[in-house]
């Protein structure tokens, strides 16, 4: 099977690549001063994202067709969730009181529970527009888009672990100083199956999107935005598509539905005298509907709280500041009200038991710089009103980053 596979993807990078006539790059570093556990004395980069794509005409149509080949990796730890149950996918507020419990964090743990994980994806896509946007007669009014996503992913110890000073492998996670499995990674963990035996981990997932675009083109993102939005997208991850593949059995075998629409209007719009903007405004609203069913979730599509289904309301309102120094250099605040109900199923629990309903709402507010068109710096702040069906109390919460990126 891993022949198959790497021989369908090596088809498809050198068929793109003989043609290719553009290519995009996209690299960037978020977290600075963070770093992994001291790793790269915390300016080593946490993720990086490029890809090659190709327009032509595939028919006859007025707009080309797009094939597109991304790749990305990240570097960065993980915690070990507290909150479920490793054997059976419960959650900690459905245990019965009698029931046994098997929980990361429990009794008798006396290690961390951070640890590290390195990966990688690949996503091929191609796209292909329909009809005239009436609000952009340059771009598409309907789009169909057809992809492939595979993901390799390694659960690792923590780096710090082989760092001199340490002491060696003095209490790591997953294994004993013999390098033998440390209890419960020895055996199966039905509900984390990205965590059974090398941890090393290949799933992927064939997708087809549909969407509508009646939105205005924004050269840049200092613009104000206006229009109408709809996606339609259908995701399945079956076993049978190479998810079975190594020793540990089945880590992914899934479906997901989801719908998703948008709608914004320009309420303001000052300019200065060459055309830059000066201060501008614009509302908008959305919704998202989404449900994923199938026995086995992977690590990267687990939904919010683990439940199957949600629906999601936002409101936001944008300001966009002045350009200055030169077109992609300016400032920008945006404040959100979101809105979530969460509702179904329990993902990776395996009697499939547990039902519940949740609501969650909060706000933010996102300010921004940009900066000739490779740093961002961005301060967000935020408050929670209500956190579903998780015992807090409403809370404020706050984060800053620094991002670079560049583009070819």
């Amino acid at each position: 099977m891993r022949k198959i596979l790497g021989a369908i993807i090596l088809f498809l990078l050198l068929s793109s690549g003989l043609h290719a006539e553009s290519f995009t790059f996209d690299a960037y570093i978020n977290a600075v001063s963070g770093g992994i556990s001291g790793f790269g004395l915390g300016l080593f980069p946490l993720g990086t994202t490029f890809g090659f794509e190709k327009h032509f005409q595939m028919a006859p149509v007025t707009h080309k067709a797009e094939l597109q080949i991304e790749f990305s990796f990240a570097l960065n730890n993980r915690s070990l969730s507290t909150d479920y149950d490793y054997m059976t996918g419960r959650p900690v507020w459905a245990l019965e009181r009698d029931e046994e419990r098997h929980f990361f964090g429990g009794d008798g743990w006396d290690r961390s529970l951070s640890y590290f994980n390195p990966r990688s994806s690949i996503d091929i896509y191609l796209d292909q527009g329909f009809f005239n946007n009436p609000l952009n007669p340059e771009g598409p009014l309907f789009n169909v888009r057809a992809g492939y996503n595979g993901r390799y992913s390694m659960s690792l110890e923590e780096v710090i672990y082989s760092l001199p000073g340490h002491g060696g492998l003095s209490d790591p996670v997953f294994v004993f100083q013999d390098g033998s499995l440390r209890p419960p990674f020895d055996e199966s963990l039905p509900a984390y199956p990205w965590l059974n035996g090398s941890r090393h981990v290949f799933t992927d997932y064939l997708y087809l999107q549909f969407s509508l675009n009646m939105d205005r083109d924004t050269p840049t993102d200092s613009e104000p935005e206006e229009g109408l939005g709809v996606d339609l997208l259908l995701e399945a991850g079956p076993a049978w598509l190479f998810n079975n593949i190594t020793p540990e059995g089945v880590q992914s075998d899934y479906f997901r539905i989801s719908l998703y629409a948008e709608e914004k209007m320009e309420i303001f719009s000052v300019l200065q005298d060459n055309g830059w903007n000066w201060i501008n405004m614009y509302v908008g609203h959305s919704n998202r509907l989404e449900y994923i069913g199938g026995p086995v979730v992977p690590e990267n599509k687990l939904p919010l709280d683990r439940l199957r289904g949600s629906l999601q309301d936002r409101i936001w309102i944008h300001f966009s500041g002045p350009q200055f120094m030169a077109g992609d250099c300016f400032t920008s605040v945006e404040f959100n009200l979101y809105n979530r109900l969460l509702f179904g199923g329990v993902v990776n629990e395996i009697d499939d038991r547990t039902r519940a309903v949740e609501l969650q709402s909060s706000f933010s507010a996102t300010l921004q710089l940009r900066l000739f068109g490779f740093i961002r710096l961005e301060y967000q702040v935020g408050y929670d009103f209500i956190k579903g069906i998780w015992p807090e109390k409403p809370s404020w919460w706050q984060n800053s980053g620094l991002q670079f990126y560049v583009s070819i």
